[in-house]
């Protein structure tokens, strides 16, 4: 029987980095995954540099996998340009699990630069930890927010969501947003009087015919990031679950713009589902 695929953690030696840890133990745990820890050098370092790179992220590895309580953690140290390298890793893994604000190795891994490269190019799942003070593994009880638009590509999103809330019995919520789109093209154009009832109803109806029993639903007029925000606040999600938007590894412009601004926003460990390829 092959070696499970590894869940990758890109480590830079800053703290932040070092943040992604709590939320990829629980990952690893739930998922059945191994943890694999992974740090960038630059291509052009010298054949005994990159030795003696590899020794001291080999003990770094190990002291965190110590205090994280991870027995041997598999580590491994890349040449080249940080997000390629990281994404030519994830070809052969399992999901990826990164620090949003890292520093260091990365030059600056940051949401914009190679965390963001990696969001955006990954054909895995990436789990993005927001750089909080004091980051924790999900708590016990806390819900699973999914983002749904009504797209079968979103419902990639609701499967993976379900897959992990059915492994800790946690509580999962559904959250569709509605809104009206301004008149483009017809001076002083006008809607149907009953138009954003006609919306509600048909959006309620989505929810209603993809919720299964336990499951709650919420339904939302407004922006949808916003909303996503604020009832990841509200309900004390432990993660939000959002797919992907592109056209395939490494090929993707931008993310869809609802979870491009809901990574760039929360508060709360994000996981960013690809969509099919």
């Amino acid at each position: 029987m092959p070696d499970p695929k590894p869940i990758l953690v890109p480590l830079d030696g800053s703290k932040v980095a070092e943040h992604a840890l709590p939320a990829a133990t629980w990952y690893s745990k739930l998922t059945g995954a191994p943890l694999k820890f992974v740090h960038v050098i630059d291509s052009e370092t010298r054949p005994e540099a990159r030795a003696k790179a590899a020794e001291l992220f080999q003990s770094y590895a190990a002291e965190l996998a110590a205090r994280h309580g991870l027995g041997k953690v598999d580590c491994q140290v890349l040449a080249g340009p940080a997000a390629e390298e990281v994404l030519s890793a994830s070809v052969t893994a399992a999901g990826i699990v990164i620090g949003s604000h890292g520093r260091g190795g990365f030059r600056a891994m940051i949401i914009g630069s190679v965390a963001d490269k990696i969001v955006r190019g990954a054909g895995v799942p990436v789990l993005i930890e927001p750089g909080a003070d004091e980051p924790h593994a999900p708590r016990a009880g806390q819900p699973i927010l999914v983002g749904l638009d009504g797209s079968e590509e979103a419902e990639r999103g609701l499967a993976a969501a379900r897959a992990l809330a059915a492994k800790e019995g946690r509580p999962l919520v559904m959250l569709r947003t509605y809104s009206i789109p301004p008149a483009v093209g017809v001076e002083f154009a006008t809607y149907p009087a009953d138009l954003a009832t006609t919306m509600e109803e048909a959006a309620k109806s989505y929810l209603a015919s993809v919720a299964k029993a336990g499951e709650k639903t919420l339904l939302r007029m407004g922006d949808a990031t916003n909303a996503l925000l604020e009832a990841s606040e509200e309900i004390d999600a432990a993660l939000i679950v959002l797919t992907s938007s592109g056209k395939g590894l490494g090929k993707r412009l931008a993310l869809g713009s609802t979870t491009d601004r809901v990574v760039h926003g929360a508060k709360r460990p994000v996981l960013v589902v690809p969509r099919a390829s």
